[in-house]
C-alpha cells in the first residue's frame, strides 16, 4: 500500500515536472506505513496486547521502525508539507480513534463515508503534498488531478468492498451494501469514464501523460469486471493495490523511450 501512494507521488511529480527530494518520498513512505498499520491493527492490539501474536509484535516493530525514520526526515520538509502532513495524520488518527465522549464512533464507523475518507487522504497526500513540497502554487491543473485521484481511489476501493461484502458490519454502509454488485461497477465504471474526460479539461495535453491515464484506467476498469465476493485476499491486497506501481512502470518506460 505504501509502494502505491509512493507510486501515485511520483506520478503527480512527472505530470508536473516537479522538484522533490528523497525526503519527501521518504516521509510519504514511512508515514503510510505507520497509518495503515495503526488503522489496520489497532483494534486487535488494544484488545490483545497481553498476549500479542508473533506477527502482530512484527507489525508493531515495523510501525515504530516507521514512525522513527518519519520524524528523522519530517522536520526536512517544507513548513506547508509539514502542515499538511499534520493534518492528514490527525484525520487518519480519528479514523481508527473514538472522536471524544460524546461521539463514541470513529470515522470509519460513521455509515457510508469511509471510502470518501480514504480516498481524500490519498488525493491530498499524492497530489496537493507534493506540490507543496515544490514549494509550487496550486492552480486548476492540480485541483482537477485531486478529483481524479480521488475518484481512482475510490473506484480502487470498490474491488475491496464487493469482498467484504459479506463480512462488513451492516453500519458501514458500503456502496454494494447499498446498492448491490452490478450497480456499483455501473458506479465504478462512470467514474473511470469520469477520469478520462477530466483529463481535456487541464490546460496542457500531454499525450505519455493521457496513455498512462487510459492504462491505469483500463487496468482497474479490468480488475473491478473480475471482482467477486469470493475472490482471493491476493487479488485486491496485491494485483488491485499494484494498479499505481504498474503505471508508474509503464510511466518510467514511456520516459525512458522518449528520451531515446
Amino acid at each position: 500500500m505504501a509502494l502505491a501512494v509512493v507510486s501515485f507521488s511520483i506520478l503527480t511529480t512527472y505530470e508536473f515536472s516537479l522538484n522533490i527530494s528523497l525526503n519527501f518520498y521518504s516521509a510519504l513512505f514511512f508515514a503510510s506505513v505507520a497509518g495503515y498499520n495503526f488503522v489496520k491493527y489497532f483494534g486487535l492490539t488494544k484488545f490483545y496486547y497481553r498476549s500479542l501474536t508473533t506477527k502482530l509484535k512484527y507489525i508493531q516493530l515495523v510501525s515504530v521502525l516507521s514512525l522513527i525514520g518519519f520524524g528523522f526526515v519530517f522536520f526536512r520538509l517544507q513548513p506547508k508539507s509539514e502542515f499538511l502532513f499534520l493534518i492528514l495524520g490527525v484525520i487518519t488518527f480519528l479514523y481508527a480513534i473514538p472522536m471524544g465522549v460524546k461521539m463514541p464512533h470513529n470515522l470509519r464507523s460513521i455509515g457510508g463515508v469511509k471510502i470518501y475518507i480514504i480516498a481524500l487522504v490519498w488525493a491530498m497526500a499524492t497530489v496537493v503534498l507534493p506540490v507543496l513540497e515544490s514549494q509550487q502554487t496550486l492552480v486548476a491543473d492540480h485541483w482537477i488531478l485531486v478529483l481524479q485521484r480521488t475518484f481512482f481511489v475510490i473506484v480502487l476501493m470498490l474491488p475491496f468492498e464487493i469482498r467484504d461484502l459479506d463480512t462488513d458490519q451492516l453500519q458501514l454502509s458500503t456502496i454494494p451494501q447499498k446498492i448491490g454488485i452490478p450497480y456499483t461497477k455501473i458506479i465504478g465504471y462512470a467514474m473511470l469514464g469520469d477520469i478520462i474526460l477530466l483529463e481535456f479539461f487541464k490546460l496542457e495535453f500531454n499525450q505519455n501523460r493521457f496513455l498512462i491515464l487510459v492504462f491505469s484506467v483500463a487496468l482497474l476498469a479490468t480488475f473491478l469486471a473480475k471482482s467477486t465476493k469470493n475472490k482471493s485476499r491476493y487479488y485486491t491486497a496485491f494485483w488491485v493495490e499494484s494498479v499505481p506501481i504498474l503505471t508508474l512502470i509503464l510511466g518510467i518506460v514511456l520516459s525512458l523511450i522518449q528520451k531515446t
